[in-house]
């Protein structure tokens, strides 16, 4: 399975697009891209990664899976939640789910709102 790190080099690349490029979209240092790239720094975070594959026209998806699996956790912006979302991430958090009920969470969030993908 490829790193976050690859991962993002892969997308840039395939951007044709430079590491001063994505440093200037995430206002960082080339560097610090760089270090990420390596895999000396970890994954950037969920608003960096989505802001980068808006930029570079790519699907954040893999990114954001890829940045969860390495930093052993999942950020969720809780700036604004709904009850419903609070109740959902309550829930997630006691854990306890069997497989079936993870496989039924995610086939739901890939029909998204509408019901139909």
């Amino acid at each position: 399975m490829p790193t976050f790190g690859k991962l993002v080099r892969e997308a840039r690349r395939r951007a044709k697009k430079t590491l001063q490029d994505a440093a200037r979209v995430l206002n960082v240092s080339v560097v610090y891209v760089s270090e990420v790239e390596l895999g000396k720094r970890p994954p950037f975070t969920a608003e960096r990664i989505e802001r980068l594959s808006e930029f570079y026209k790519a699907d954040a998806t893999p990114l954001l899976e890829a940045a969860c699996r390495e930093r052993g956790y999942l950020e969720i912006d809780m700036d604004s939640p709904s009850d419903w979302q609070l109740k959902a991430v309550s829930g997630l958090a006691r854990g306890g789910l069997t497989e079936e009920q993870w496989e039924e969470i995610y086939n739901v969030i890939e029909r998204g709102p509408s019901g139909s993908r």
